[in-house]
């Protein structure tokens, strides 16, 4: 099957991956783990999440990590959209097809929009997040892997050329891709928006 066509003028304006809330059983091993031996930083806690940022990044969080009795999953993905009329666009875009939308409140971001993907991956959409101050050049609270920013996901699909579909039509771009030699069906494909290599694959 060939890949989908870029959509020039997607319904809204998705900019970028932003950051992902992860399962976790228990909090402090969890923060071992990425703080100390990842670098990540901690901006926030409360009783159920740490939120944590990388050196180069100004937004809040790129990273959430929840206690949880399903651990090992996602709880959500989030996109940042552009402006805020995006919100409703996309609002309006998702619910034009027939797919359920729901606005819900997330610590230090304003609107946001989940829907669950073709596929049933929760995926969530803002516009505003808190800012904090550079600390790229705070070379002190540098260790571990020091990883600079979120860049790009890994989901897995059963039918990949749906999944392709559905992020195309709103916009992601199809970098590469792989396919089934026997039945031309996509095995993998990589997608962007912020013009990297990909944001998904």
């Amino acid at each position: 099957m060939p890949v989908p066509a870029p959509v020039l003028t997607p319904p809204f304006n998705t900019v970028r991956l932003s950051h992902a809330c992860l399962n976790v059983a228990d909090l402090e091993a969890s923060r071992h783990f990425y703080v100390d031996t990842l670098g990540l930083q901690v901006t926030d806690e409360t009783a159920g999440h740490i939120y944590l940022r990388a050196m180069e990044e100004r937004g809040h969080h790129c990273l959430i990590l929840r206690k949880s009795g399903n651990p090992g999953t996602v709880e959500f993905l989030s996109f940042k959209v552009l402006s805020e009329e995006d919100l409703d666009r996309a609002d309006a875009h998702f619910r034009s097809g027939g797919r359920s939308t729901e606005w819900v409140e997330r610590a230090h971001q304003g609107r946001t929009l989940a829907i669950a993907d073709n596929l049933g991956t929760p995926i969530e959409f803002y516009h505003q997040m808190d800012r904090l101050p550079w600390i790229h050049q705070q070379y002190a609270l540098y260790r571990g892997v020091k990883p600079l920013r979120i860049d790009h996901c890994n989901l897995f699909s059963t039918d990949v050329d749906a999944s392709a579909a559905f992020y195309s039509d709103f916009g992601f771009r199809v970098t590469e891709y792989t396919e089934d030699e026997d039945t031309g069906r996509l095995w993998a494909a990589w997608m962007h928006r912020k013009g990297g290599v990909h944001d998904i694959a």
